[in-house]
């Protein structure tokens, strides 16, 4: 087992990090001087750091310990489970299944591009305004819920990851170890270069650190802490270049304009933690929550009629982004049933934690849930479209890969130790 990196400890140094660098922050003001240009540009004020917000996410954190010990007490000690997976069968599929990922991806830009004149167009756009760039993107979608295939880059990545990790085990030919070689570095490239134009860096983030938690996981030993810097750095880099030429009317540094507005995001991201709780709001019981739900039953539209009167009170209470997962709870469901949703998600993460060290599959789902955790302040991504579709592709890839083994016998039977 490898307890640091539980669901409780991934959730618990997401909020204390976010503590610690909003306090370093307003604290020091003075030095951020472009927190607080983004701050008046969002409305917001530091007014909406009280007392009650602080025990609300101070109960909310030993609910969410709570039901996450009630998990761990109610789990059955395991003993060790053998999955029958073809890992060689299994590189194939998730190479060419990440190849239709790109191949969409890049069809979509290469569409784009011709709308304005050519790749150069669209890259210079890109540099002079990246909305204008984005929007053009959004503008020529081929069929509606494009960007999930987008979006489904970490999950292929994770599983390309894993399946390397399952090499120091068992046997691993060569095409399928340069296989998934090559399906996780084109990811990460993409997902380092469309940033520049789509947004979305926190799918690099979800790539990066779901492959470190599955490798982890998988050889049940925190490993490889060199990778897992070079991650940071180079997830820092796309922030970086991102956020420069968003910014290129600030005459400053890159990196100057790159820190400060990482330093605004957490500001932001716990401002929205906090404002709700000062007012009457009226809650949206799953509106917020269960939005990704919404999406992919094609009910979303239909929904947001319906709430459009509470969501248009909600964005006063809103900077920008989205509310984090403790506060989405009691906007939707209020302070008691809100508790209760904090202990059930809690009790289940711990459940699929515990499945993750007998199970491939259950292990790749932990690590996309576990990324998702580490930025839970940022908003309640574990149940956003995008998490769900991915966790959807990797059980459809599962379920390919043992259907072709029940016709042919499996070349190899991999476990997990506990």
């Amino acid at each position: 087992m490898t307890p640091i990196l539980s669901p409780s400890s991934l959730i618990l140094a997401c909020w204390i990090l976010t503590g610690l660098i909003v306090s370093l922050t307003l604290t020091n003001i003075e030095n951020f001087d472009l927190v607080s240009v983004f701050m008046a540009r969002e409305g917001l004020n530091l007014s909406a750091f009280t007392l009650i917000g602080s025990i609300w996410i101070c109960l909310s954190m030993l609910v969410y310990l709570l039901g996450d010990l009630v998990g761990r007490l109610s789990a059955r000690n395991q003993v060790q489970i053998f999955a029958k997976h073809d890992l060689d069968l299994a590189a194939v599929i998730v190479f060419w299944v990440n190849f239709i990922l790109i191949f969409v991806t890049c069809l979509w830009i290469a569409m784009s591009a011709v709308k304005i004149g050519g790749l150069m167009k669209l890259v210079t756009l890109t540099y002079l305004d990246a909305t204008g760039a984005r929007d053009v993107l959004l503008g020529t979608k081929l069929f509606t819920g494009m960007r999930l295939f987008y979006a489904a880059l970490p999950a292929t990545g994770c599983l390309a990851a894993a399946i390397l990790a399952m090499r120091f085990s068992y046997p691993l030919s060569v095409k399928a170890r340069v296989l998934c070689i090559f399906t996780l570095s084109i990811n990460v490239v993409a997902l380092f270069i469309l940033p520049m134009v789509m947004s979305q860096r926190l799918l690099l983030f979800q790539l990066l650190i779901s492959s470190y938690l599955v490798t982890c996981i998988l050889r049940g030993r925190v490993t490889g802490l060199r990778w897992l810097a070079l991650a940071t750095l180079l997830f820092l880099t796309t922030w970086i270049l991102r956020e420069s030429i968003t910014n290129a009317f600030f005459e400053r540094s890159a990196l100057d304009i790159g820190i400060q507005k990482l330093a605004f995001y957490y500001v932001n991201d716990l401002w929205n933690g906090f404002a709700p709780l000062l007012s009457d709001i009226p809650h949206t019981f799953g509106g917020v929550s269960l939005r990704g739900f919404m999406f992919l039953t094609l009910t979303d539209g239909m929904f947001s009629q319906v709430l459009q009167p509470k969501t248009d009170q909600l964005d006063q209470v809103l900077g920008g982004g989205d509310f984090p997962f403790f506060t989405a709870a009691y906007v939707d469901f209020g302070p008691i049933f809100g508790a209760f949703f904090i202990g059930f998600c809690a009790f289940v993460f711990r459940l699929i934690f515990n499945k993750a060290h007998h199970s491939l599959i259950w292990a790749c789902q932990y690590a996309q849930l576990g990324a998702a955790l580490l930025f839970s302040t940022h908003g309640i991504y574990f149940t956003h479209q995008n998490f769900l579709f991915s966790i959807a592709l990797i059980w459809a890839i599962h379920f390919l890969v043992q259907r072709i083994s029940k016709r042919e016998p499996a070349l190899f039977l991999s476990s997990i130790n506990a």
